[in-house]
């Protein structure tokens, strides 16, 4: 499974959300700072590769937002996916669907929960999931986090005991073929606009 792709905003996680917090007024902002400070120790876990450190850190983080949600919708994302990585990447594949099935149980139109869920399904070697998931994570990957990127599931090595089966193959064909023609209509909606609507979708998709 793939560990890139959350990296950089693990990064900003990690550095760039302060907890700027003012001390203990109220329960909720105690315990916001509390959830806070365990995503950020997990991500600095993660980052590390310390990956049993980030699972129980993650999911302290997380016990205490399912009892009262504080954190922001895209830092909530990154503690779901990275902790859903971290089992992944240790080998806990069914507790890794499980915590990704959990993430689109809650935010169904984040792509990054499909796709690491198509990963844990292929990891356990079920085909058919994997690609039913792959399919939905690309076509919403227009709700990426900025400065995120669906990886490509041809050199993921997760998907890699697949790549000489026809059924696998013409998923991936069919995926691209629908990536092209959503770039196309972009490029046109950019044509309608200034020439920096066309600069703009160069940078995204050169």
């Amino acid at each position: 499974m793939k560990t890139v792709v959350a990296m950089l905003v693990t990064f900003t996680v990690l550095f760039g959300v302060t907890l700027s917090l003012q001390a203990e007024t109220t329960s909720t902002e105690k315990l916001a700072k509390e959830t806070m400070q365990y995503v950020s120790q997990g991500s600095a876990a993660y980052l590390k590769r310390d990956y049993k450190q980030a699972i129980h850190l993650y999911s302290k983080a997380l016990e205490l937002e399912k009892k009262e949600p504080t954190l922001e919708r895209n830092i909530w994302r990154v503690l779901v996916d990275n902790l859903g990585m971290s089992y992944g990447i240790s080998g806990d594949n069914k507790k890794a669907k499980e915590i990704f099935e959990y993430g689109v149980s809650k935010d169904a139109n984040y792509p990054l929960f499909y796709y690491n869920l198509a990963c844990a399904h292929a990891e356990m070697n079920d085909l058919d999931n994997a690609i039913k998931n792959l399919k939905v994570a690309f076509q919403y990957q227009a709700n990426m986090i900025p400065g995120e990127r669906l990886p490509n599931p041809a050199t993921d090595d997760s998907f890699s005991r697949f790549l000489k089966n026809e059924k696998f193959q013409q998923a991936l064909e069919e995926i691209g073929r629908a990536s092209i023609n959503e770039a196309v209509v972009e490029l046109l909606v950019a044509i309608d606009h200034p020439i920096q609507g066309v600069f703009q979708w160069m940078q995204q998709n050169w």
